[in-house]
């Protein structure tokens, strides 16, 4: 078992705790759970985009990072489309969590 398989179940055990509404807390008040959702979903979209890349195309590892990268934020941008106001907060939190999920995928 490599470093990196052994991290699946602890990020995703993490991801899935960020998701469930919290009381208010001090930590709440300093990162918006808003972001917190963005940043994890981004992250699973990263990793799972990278991950796709890599096997289903003739891509190289730089290659597929940055389509991994490009589809995530397209997928983020897409929604803030959507939504009423564009937020380039929740636009970072994407970039956050895309770039963190292709890394823990390399």
């Amino acid at each position: 078992m490599t470093l990196r398989n052994t991290l699946y179940l602890p990020v995703l055990l993490l991801l899935v705790g960020f998701m469930f509404p919290v009381k208010e807390c001090a930590a709440e008040q300093a990162i918006p759970a808003d972001k917190v959702l963005h940043t994890s979903v981004s992250l699973l979209i990263g990793m799972a985009a990278y991950d796709f890349y890599r096997k289903n195309t003739k891509l190289t590892d730089n290659q597929a990072k940055l389509a991994a990268f490009v589809s995530t934020l397209a997928v983020g941008a897409t929604k803030e489309f959507i939504d009423d106001e564009f937020d380039w907060g929740d636009m970072a939190a994407n970039s956050v969590g895309a770039g963190v999920g292709i890394m823990i995928k390399f």
